[in-house]
């Protein structure tokens, strides 16, 4: 299951619909995209275009928020929050 999750980051927005995509016919039935802070806003837009442009088979089947704390280097800690979304044929 764990290798079913796709990690938002900098990368443009079409590497992560292709590897969506290649997951998918790769024969898995589910793909979880997950992102922090300033990246929810390009996985739900990823998301959004997988769905509505890309492959009208797969669904958003549940969408999750919240937030965690992280150290960081510094070893300071702060709040992010983060959002997790679930795709399915």
């Amino acid at each position: 299951m764990e290798n079913d999750v796709i990690f938002i980051g900098k990368k443009p927005t079409m590497s992560y619909v292709l590897a969506i995509l290649t997951h998918i016919n790769s024969g898995h039935d589910s793909v979880t995209l997950k992102a922090r802070g300033m990246l929810i806003s390009k996985a739900v837009d990823i998301s959004q275009l997988v769905v509505r442009k890309f492959s009208k088979e797969l669904k958003v089947s549940s969408i999750s928020i919240g937030s965690e704390e992280i150290t960081d280097k510094d070893n300071n800690k702060r709040m992010v929050s983060y959002i997790s979304i679930d795709l399915k044929r």
